[in-house]
């Protein structure tokens, strides 16, 4: 049966097909052996275009004439939703029972108030009177029930309509098992977040490093987990070990929550913390949004500087039309170029030469545009419609933007030590260049949600997403590189860069209350996910030049050195990743010795995950028939490539090509993870809840070179990992936690592939190591948490973690070759802060004001691997053997300041973030390492309904344009390696609204 919906989901819903632009399966090519074909991909694109325009034609305006009562009922101890539950309006026969979910809808309700009753065997009636139900409209009663061991007598309530989904967050946090955090769609779109990396910024412990990776309490993506809707996520960089959140447009996100304890019913690849994006979920009733925004940037938009170059018909729909494809002739590894030598007096060989050169782009220069103002547009349409006489749940989206930056005369530089610490005064300029560099990023996603009630007690949901960006990047260096040219040269360079990322997601999950099992709740979800990166022609150029003075005139002597940095150089990388992962649990509630309410929460997780990694590289070599005399373009025309001279039978050549590619580096990998675990959720006493069990979790991992004269790497491991966590509630709306598990984290795919390789994008060796080991790590939690009011948090909490062979890069010898290796152990520790108040405390004329603030504190040390140790001590005796753990800030600060006027519809925020210096990038040798420095942003949104539905939106982002900034610091002088800005941004958008 299992197999069975393995086949049919894969086969209905999904297809990780790439377009074939290499017709051989051992190539470079987009689609790879795990795919099926390109006309399924089209199909479920079309249908779910299709879905959505039929949807929003198949909507009628018809309302009942008599309004409706909605709402959710739940455990008041532990948060859990109650099916069963009987709500009744008192003094009628209209009601309803709570479904799987907890949820519940009494429809013909007539206008006016009325009481409303809930009540359950085991639990004590609630009666909530002054419920106001207006003419055809709908009211929201949600029900925390408590046991009759805690409450004896009938509570009766006042009716509070619920306001806004941040306070509903919190409830949830009050209620969970772990210590979390989250942000709301709410708060997500009152601060203009326009991906869920904007959006993270926000979350206590929290920083967003390159602007797409998560890091949290210090740690980064190798110590995250990554979910959507509770299933992880795989990564599409080769680097990496998590998904990008800058690939999840904010319009399709309904919250996003970061847990920081962990529960057994978790991933055990889980340190700093797991971050579950959940996409937005069906309306209770019709519902259609179509919103469009455009935006000015103050150092890109309408410039006439901006650097581009050619790319395809379709980059506006994020991906390339075949226009940067590998050539035709050379898609096939085995194809063997011929060399210049043997072509010298062979025609055969000479003219199969000179059509493989004139098959690349002839452009490796940028050239400059005008750039246009960004622009972005989402519609969504739901509703909740009736089918064979149960209700039927369904949300579509789809999102589209676009959005240019650059920056110009930035820096990038490198230095080093050249001799011991204690005789030099300052570090060594190796190059120092001036920086120019524009970018246009297209990201477009849509979302499909169904969900079905089958009975009372049992629902299926089904959820697809498709995500997809577009970047294309075109950059100019120039400056004097003291390591490899004589003083009064200066080296020059270029780089046009396309990226497409794209992520695919296919979830089909079901939940079934079993009464007749003892309450039993079962749950499960199957999903398949794809996710890919791919560089099509990445092309490199780079010259050195002399300005003389000759005879009175100036002049400029150009050459190209290959001896000191590459020769202009059309590379291809892509990498393909697709993860089936199955899971079940089940929850039995039990009641303890009390009487008291607990669960007891099993189940199990299968998880497969298969990569694919290719690359080639060719070079453009030159004869003494191509001298490059300043003009890039002309350089490569027609007249200086291939064949420019078959006088006498002899074949001289220009620019010609060469395959530089090497077979170590494509590699495939595998993954299987199989986990078990149990769970048990106790209230030892009234106040008193115990959380805990173990997590059993077995991982097999292999990783293969395309070469089959390289070794293979891989990993087995059985791990038992337990967790407790103990809730004191001190009183009602105040707990506090203390927590403590055991996680782990894996090596990635290239970090254990047993070979050497050339990474031509980061200009260094990477040397994998098949010895590594995983990190165990044990997490000590403790928090006071203070629901004060309804949307109001007051939370303090500690947090220590000491782990056990921790995987940290290493510089493994003098020519820059770098290794990831195990080192004996690693600390983080750190405290936060975080408030969350309405200011009608201090004035009631301030009570449409909200504060919110959060404060992290880290501290890591983590061992220095024992070789680079050696080689440090070498130029620097009292150097440090331990150093920080990469991309961790001592300090994040985050502080806003919004207003939400309900009755005008009008609301404002200023939002401020500003992070510690962090570790960036570690450095060969003695040379000090490279830090970021503290960069404050501040933004400011504001939002006026116009009438009913339409609203408009204005914001400003990064107004204070903060250098990015980092730096070497010796003897109290900072030495600049990278500095740019990214100039302010100002947005206007309208958002209309049919509810």
């Amino acid at each position: 049966m299992c197999h069975s919906f393995r086949i049919n989901l894969y086969t209905l819903y999904f297809s990780r097909v790439k377009r074939r632009r290499y017709p051989h399966a051992s190539n470079i090519e987009r689609r790879s052996t795990m795919t099926t074909s390109t006309k399924m991909l089209n199909m479920l694109k079309a249908a779910i275009l299709a879905v959505f325009m039929s949807m929003a034609a198949a909507v009628t305006a018809g309302v009942p004439a008599d309004g409706k009562i909605k709402g959710k009922a739940v455990d008041a101890q532990t948060g859990e939703a109650l099916p069963g539950v009987n709500v009744l309006i008192e003094g009628t026969t209209l009601g309803a029972a709570t479904d799987i979910d907890g949820l519940y809808t009494i429809n013909a309700v007539p206008p006016g108030t009325h009481t409303v009753v809930a009540s359950m065997i085991g639990y004590a009636r609630l009666r909530v009177t002054n419920v106001t139900v207006s003419d055809n409209g709908v009211a929201a009663l949600d029900f925390s029930l408590k046991s009759e061991v805690l409450q004896q007598d009938e509570v009766v309530v006042e009716a509070q309509a619920l306001k806004n989904t941040e306070a509903s967050l919190l409830k949830n946090r009050q209620k969970s098992a772990a210590v979390s955090d989250a942000i709301s769609a709410e708060a997500i779109s009152r601060s203009g977040s326009g991906s869920a990396a904007d959006a993270m910024e926000q979350v206590t412990g929290a920083s967003i490093v390159d602007g797409k990776y998560v890091y949290v309490r210090g740690l980064g993506d190798r110590y995250m987990n990554t979910q959507l809707n509770g299933v992880t996520l795989p990564s599409a960089n080769p680097d990496r070990n998590t998904v990008s959140l800058d690939l999840f447009p904010s319009k399709l996100l309904d919250n996003i929550v970061t847990v920081k304890t962990f529960t057994p019913d978790k991933p055990g690849s889980f340190t700093g913390g797991t971050v579950d994006i959940a996409t937005r979920s069906y309306p209770e009733s019709f519902s259609l949004t179509v919103s469009t925004s455009t935006s000015f940037n103050t150092q890109t938009s309408l410039k006439d500087n901006f650097l581009t170059y050619a790319g395809g018909n379709k980059d506006w729909l994020g991906y390339d039309d075949g226009a940067r494809d590998l050539p035709a002739l050379l898609a096939d590894p085995n194809a063997v170029i011929p060399s210049v030598g043997t072509a010298f007096n062979n025609a055969q060989q000479a003219y199969a030469l000179d059509r493989a050169s004139r098959a690349f782009s002839s452009q490796l220069a940028p050239t400059i545009k005008s750039a246009p103002i960004d622009q972005s547009y989402s519609f969504s349409v739901g509703d909740q419609v009736t089918l064979f006489n149960r209700p039927l749940g369904f949300l579509g989206s789809l999102s589209y933007s676009r959005a240019l930056s650059s920056y110009r005369d930035g820096t990038t530089a490198q230095y080093q030590l050249s001799g011991k610490v204690a005789e030099i005064n300052e570090l060594n300029n190796l190059y120092l260049l001036s920086d120019d560099r524009s970018a246009d990023e297209v990201l477009w996603g849509g979302l499909l949600s169904l969900s079905y009630k089958l009975s009372t007690h049992h629902e299926l949901s089904s959820n697809f997403m498709y995500n997809r960006s577009g970047e294309s990047v075109a950059r100019y260096q120039m400056g004097p590189m003291p390591r490899d040219l004589a003083a009064g040269t200066f080296y020059e360079t270029r780089v046009l860069q396309y990226t497409e990322r794209k992520l695919g997601s296919a979830q089909l999950s079901g939940s079934h209350f079993l009464p007749n099992l003892a309450g039993m709740r079962v749950e499960w979800t199957s999903s398949l996910t794809n996710t890919a990166q791919d560089e099509p022609d990445l092309r490199f150029f780079s010259n050195d030049f002399t300005p003389i003075e000759r005879n009175g005139a100036a002049q400029t002597f150009y050459s190209i050195s290959p001896s000191n940095y590459s020769r202009p150089v059309h590379y291809y990388r892509n990498l393909d990743e697709e993860q089936w992962e199955s899971k079940l649990t089940a929850t039995l509630p039990f009641k303890q010795w009390r009487g008291l309410q607990g669960n007891f929460k099993f189940g199990g997780l299968h998880s497969t995950k298969d990569r694919l990694f290719r690359e080639r590289r060719f070079e453009f070599h030159q004869s003494s028939s191509a001298r490059y005399n300043g003009d890039p373009f002309g350089f490569f025309s027609t007249s200086m490539v291939g064949i420019v001279d078959s006088t006498g039978g002899r074949y001289r050549f220009g620019n010609y090509i060469v395959d530089g590619s090497q077979l170590a580096n494509n590699y495939d990998g595998d993954q299987t993870i199989t986990a078990f675990f149990g769970m048990l959720d106790l209230p030892l006493l009234n106040k008193l809840r115990f959380i805990g069990g173990v997590r059993f979790e077995t991982t097999d991992m292999n990783v293969a070179s395309q070469d089959p004269q390289k070794p293979r790497g891989g990993l087995e491991t059985e791990d038992f990992l337990p967790s407790i966590n103990f809730v004191y509630e001190l009183q009602s709306n105040m707990n506090v936690r203390a927590a403590y598990g055991k996680t782990l984290a894996r090596p990635t795919f290239r970090e254990l592939a047993p070979f050497a390789s050339f990474d031509f994008v980061g200009d260094f060796i990477f040397v994998g190591n098949p010895n590594l080991k995983r990190t165990l790590v044990d997490n000590y939690d403790v928090r006071w948490e203070w629901f004060a009011r309804p949307g109001e948090i007051y939370a303090v909490s500690g947090f220590y973690k000491r782990f056990e062979n921790p995987i940290e890069r290493a510089i493994v010898s003098n020519n820059n070759q770098g290794q990831f290796q195990n080192v004996a152990e690693a600390v983080v520790f750190g405290a936060e802060f975080e408030v969350r108040q309405r200011l009608d405390r201090v004035a009631p004329a301030l009570r449409n004001f909200q504060i919110g603030g959060n404060l992290t504190l880290v501290h890591s040390q983590v061992d220095i691997p024992a070789k680079e140790l050696a080689t440090l001590r070498e130029l620097d005796p009292q150097a440090s053997g331990t150093r920080e753990l990469q991309g961790q800030s001592p300090y994040l600060l985050n502080v806003d300041l919004s207003y939400d006027n309900i009755t005008s519809g009008t609301t404002a925020g200023l939002y401020y973030n500003i992070f510690g210096k962090r570790l960036s990038e570690v450095s060969l040798g003695g040379t000090p390492n490279i830090y970021e420095q503290p960069r404050g942003t501040l933004d400011l949104t504001a939002s006026q309904r116009v009438w009913s539905g339409l609203t408009i939106k204005a914001s400003g982002k990064n107004l204070l344009d903060t250098s990015i900034r980092k730096v070497h610091h010796f003897k109290e002088v900072d030495y600049v390696s990278r500095e740019h800005k990214l100039g302010r941004t100002y947005s206007l958008g309208l958002t209309y609204n049919i509810e």
